[in-house]
């Protein structure tokens, strides 16, 4: 039975593989790209004639035929409700895309770590300086912090040439921190830092504003959240 089994999902699984490979070399892309939009991934969105696409600006929609796009939230209507399909593309892409810029962040780590939440940060914005002004109270309990960097107005922002400052630190957390204790340093912004790819990136995962706080399962957060708020988000998720 256990050999039957083993066949069965082996051969499932070579049927999604070749299914997804199918769909990407039929699909017709080509007026996604003239928008500029680069397509990641390609998969049946469960609504008939309909593909749900990863791209670099996010999840969004494709007929069959390539002449209809739909950019917005898509809910399957169930007994238990309306579950939203793009939410659940959207956190399994934000989970995967934080843990490709892993080593790119600015991390404070709790000693006593059960938690870690990814924050796209603004060393402009006033609810970023609050948030890491009480970080103590995040790492008191248990919850580790790693900056993605986000310069709502841009790279050529004070924000970005900021952020950009941090990053080519030798300490970058220190360097951070003294940012948002609007402390002037001394850093250039002329060397090979992440900013620009951090700011695509909260592009294409749906951040518009700061701070986003990413949680483990992919969830989005946005605003200012208590150290316990945060804690009782993740255990409910859980």
């Amino acid at each position: 039975m256990k050999l039957g089994h083993t066949v069965k999902t082996i051969a499932f699984s070579l049927l999604f593989v070749a299914f997804t490979a199918n769909a990407n070399e039929q699909l017709d892309t080509s007026k996604l790209k003239q928008l500029g939009v680069e397509v990641l991934s390609i998969k049946e969105s469960g609504m008939p004639g309909v593909y749900e696409l990863s791209t670099n600006q996010g999840i969004v929609y494709l007929s069959e035929d390539g002449e209809y796009l739909l950019a917005g939230s898509l809910y399957k209507l169930t007994e238990g409700g309306p579950e939203n399909k793009t939410e659940q593309a959207l956190q399994s892409l934000r989970k995967r895309k934080v843990a490709e810029h892993q080593d790119e962040m600015i991390t404070y780590k709790s000693s006593k770590e059960k938690h870690v939440i990814t924050i796209f940060t603004d060393t402009t914005c006033g609810y970023c300086k609050r948030l890491h002004n009480n970080l103590g109270s995040y790492l008191d309990k248990g919850i580790t912090i790693q900056y993605l960097a986000f310069p709502r107005g841009g790279l050529g922002s004070q924000g970005g040439r900021e952020l950009q400052q941090a990053w080519c630190s030798k300490d970058a957390g220190e360097a951070l921190s003294s940012l948002f204790n609007e402390q002037s340093i001394s850093a250039t912004t002329r060397c090979e830092n992440p900013v620009g790819q951090h700011y695509q990136l909260g592009q294409m995962l749906g951040v518009t504003g700061t701070p986003a706080l990413i949680l483990p399962n992919g969830r989005m957060l946005a605003g200012l959240r208590g150290a316990d708020a945060i804690i009782a988000e993740i255990e409910a998720a859980q």
